[in-house]
């Protein structure tokens, strides 16, 4: 999903808050009072630049990072570095030019001993694991810095839910779920027809066991215990075992969150239940995941947030709006005023970019 406005989206993210004034950057606390001003780079976008672990990178994948109050707390000349996922941060050295992980005083807590190229990659933990790409192959290590999954998949996504997605059979084009770019044929060199099918997906448990014989044309992340998954054009929902609980149907499908999923059929969204039924009819033009018992809904004109039976759950529409995190939204109010709102739709913070 293309998101509209800035807010944290990774769960573990730190509850700060991003603002911008002329083209520069800073963050506030939940309660609204400026914790780091607005002094750091304003790199843009609409998701990232989340303080994880209480550090945040601030220089364009360069591995340096600063703390809380806006202090730099890691210096130390990494040829690049990335944001903090539980505790670990990926980051290289010059010297040797393979990948580690450090910890949150800049040590390096997996010795950098991970190749950089083409065919060799890393990633950040997700789910107790990271991502590792050797030879164009992904497995997955834990924190120990050793395959828990030794690489096999040609390809793989984070694990969620004890799940990740990956892909097993090929040669094939692989899209990673944007239709604008072209498609990445996996594996890398092998020779088959021209163009490639389109690669098709399962998923592998925690000790990279394959949970299931079928495949899929399209899926996302297991969330709440079941993940969307599509065959054909119409997408349903499995359950850890691989097993369909909701059959496919819908034109679009997103993980649960708070027992409830978007879906769209017929080019409008609406939300289900763990059944399958619709406890939200389809509706909107617009609309995201339900978080802290509220969904963001929209259409042309203007955002709205909706509780649990649909209906309007804070006064007044909004330019553009985020889903709550941690007790905020972001919201912009007009051409050239930007806020932070509570749950009860309460400006704690305005701002002017």
């Amino acid at each position: 999903m293309r998101y509209k406005i800035w807010i944290p989206r990774d769960p573990s993210a730190d509850a700060l808050y991003r603002f911008t004034r002329g083209e520069k950057a800073g963050y506030i606390d939940q309660s609204g009072k400026v914790v780091v001003e607005a002094d750091l780079r304003d790199l843009g976008g609409t998701s990232g630049f989340e303080f994880h672990n209480g550090r945040l990178e601030v220089a364009v994948s360069n591995g340096v990072y600063v703390d809380k109050t806006g202090k730099t707390v890691i210096d130390k000349g990494f040829y690049r570095g990335w944001d903090f996922s539980e505790g670990l941060a990926v980051a290289m050295l010059k010297e040797n030019g393979k990948w580690g992980y450090i910890d949150t005083s800049g040590a390096f807590a997996i010795s950098p001993r991970f190749a950089s190229s083409l065919d060799d990659y890393v990633w950040p933990f997700e789910g107790g694991f990271a991502k590792i790409k050797v030879k164009s192959l992904y497995g997955f290590i834990s924190h120990s810095g050793d395959f828990a999954v030794s690489p096999q998949f040609l390809e793989a996504e984070g694990f969620h839910d004890g799940r990740a997605r990956i892909v097993v059979d090929g040669p094939c084009a692989y899209a990673e779920g944007d239709l604008c770019a072209p498609p990445e044929f996996v594996p890398k060199g092998a020779k088959t027809q021209s163009p490639p099918p389109l690669c098709k997906y399962t998923f592998i448990d925690e000790t990279g066991r394959v949970i299931t014989k079928q495949r899929f044309d399209g899926a996302g992340e297991f969330g709440e215990g079941l993940a969307p998954v599509r065959m054909g054009n119409v997408w349903g929902y499995i359950n850890k075992g691989g097993d369909f609980v909701i059959a496919p149907r819908f034109q679009s499908a997103e993980p649960f969150s708070g027992d409830i999923a978007v879906v769209s059929e017929g080019g409008l969204f609406g939300y289900i239940d763990k059944s399958g039924v619709y406890v939200i009819k389809p509706q909107f033009e617009y609309a995201e995941s339900f978080s802290e018992g509220k969904a963001v809904v929209g259409d042309q004109d203007a955002f709205w947030y909706i509780d649990r039976s649909g209906q309007q759950a804070i006064p007044g529409q909004f330019d553009l709006a985020s889903p709550f995190f941690k007790g905020l939204a972001h919201v912009r109010l007009n051409d050239e005023s930007y806020a932070y709102i509570d749950r009860t739709g309460r400006i704690i913070f305005n701002y002017r970019p």
